[in-house]
């Protein structure tokens, strides 16, 4: 079956997409942008779980591997019912 991210290549994304990337030993955030994956880093050919095994954490002496998020632009809410 698989997941999002072993469906969707950097060039999928949209061009105003970001991609949240957190590090899953130190915590550490970055966000990455569709056209820094493709421009920069020359991934727009590799599938999102290529990339994110690929994650290394910049942090200094961390390294660790990063965790890849699709950031949405709308607005989020939270549940607001209850039981009646």
């Amino acid at each position: 079956m698989g997941s999002w991210k072993t469906k969707l290549r950097a060039n999928d994304l949209p061009e105003n997409c970001k991609l949240e990337a957190s590090c899953r030993k130190c915590g550490h955030v970055r966000y990455l942008s569709q056209s820094y994956l493709v421009a920069e880093r020359g991934a727009g050919h590799l599938y999102i779980d290529q990339i994110e095994n690929r994650s290394r954490c910049q942090v200094l002496g961390c390294g660790g591997g990063m965790r890849l998020a699709m950031m949405h632009g709308g607005q989020t809410s939270g549940f607001v019912g209850g039981m009646a």
